[in-house]
């Protein structure tokens, strides 16, 4: 049986997020030495590299992505398991700034079952668009972000792979060959240029006869009857239809959306994003 050390999961983490030894040492308030000692102890135990070696730095392997998920798993059971055997509860506020179309969604059972934990952790729930939250997250003003990957220049905690699916009221016909309504997201968005570009893709029609700068915006213009528009299955309105994918008309839009922390985050907002993770990958979301 392997014993997974705390201390050795803590650094083979932060080494993860950061991509270096001194960035992790420092990190950590430890020596560099030390560090990578506890890496290759790790990689002992395990009889696998978890990092590439490069003079840029350490890149993740596919070992070390495996392990990666387990390590904080294994991480946020223990501390939750000594917090309950010690009566004691986290206190605190958490700054968490979220994409709309998440605070709308996925994550209102997970913040739920969270605060029904942890009911003295105060959280700040901020809504944004994608780019404004990055700036915020890279600017010390939020403690936890879920956002677009493009707009963060950090590996992400989690990541959840999303498709941004065409979308029109149920009683409106669409037909393939004719010049398509639509209704994008507006300039600053990541996902407004991967939409136009699966349009562009396809060879189709299409004029923008909307902008929508929220969920809200794309939901209500959608319902009216202005256009077709991409949005998450989970914020498609009843009254509305989910285009098939004929010849002709536009496929769904891959885009990624992922969770972060500050590297010197409070422990409470640490938990936080750790809890999230953790319910995330059990399909609570």
């Amino acid at each position: 049986m392997i014993y997974f050390d705390p201390y050795l999961l803590r650094a083979f983490l932060t080494v993860a997020e950061i991509g270096t030894v001194n960035g992790t040492a420092a990190a950590l308030g430890r020596t560099q030495a030390a560090v990578s000692m506890q890496i290759r102890k790790l990689e002992g135990l395990v009889g696998t590299r978890l990092f590439e070696r490069s003079s840029k730095g350490l890149t993740i392997t596919a070992d070390g992505q495996l392990l990666t998920a387990y390590a904080r798993e294994i991480l946020s059971l223990n501390e939750e398991i000594g917090k309950r055997l010690q009566n004691s509860q986290i206190e605190g506020r958490v700054r968490l700034g979220v994409v709309e179309d998440f605070a709308a969604t996925r994550l209102i059972h997970i913040l739920k079952a969270f605060r029904d934990q942890n009911p003295k952790v105060d959280i700040d729930i901020i809504v944004e668009p994608n780019k404004r939250l990055a700036a915020m997250f890279e600017n010390q003003k939020l403690d936890v972000v879920v956002c677009d990957v493009s707009q963060v220049n950090r590996k992400p905690m989690l990541v959840w792979g999303e498709e941004l699916l065409w979308v029109v009221r149920s009683d409106i016909a669409v037909s393939a060959g004719t010049s398509l309504p639509i209704i994008m997201f507006e300039e600053s968005c990541p996902w407004r240029t991967a939409a136009m570009a699966a349009l562009a893709d396809r060879d189709i029609q299409w004029k923008i006869v909307c902008e929508a700068s929220t969920l809200v915006a794309m939901v209500t213009a959608v319902r009216v009857g202005i256009g077709i528009g991409p949005m998450i299955c989970d914020t498609i309105p009843e009254d509305c239809r989910i285009l098939d994918r004929a010849a002709g008309l536009p496929v769904p839009v891959r885009i990624d959306v992922g969770l972060y922390a500050q590297s010197a985050a409070s422990a409470e907002a640490d938990y936080l994003a750790r809890f999230i993770a953790r319910y995330s990958r059990r399909g609570l979301a």
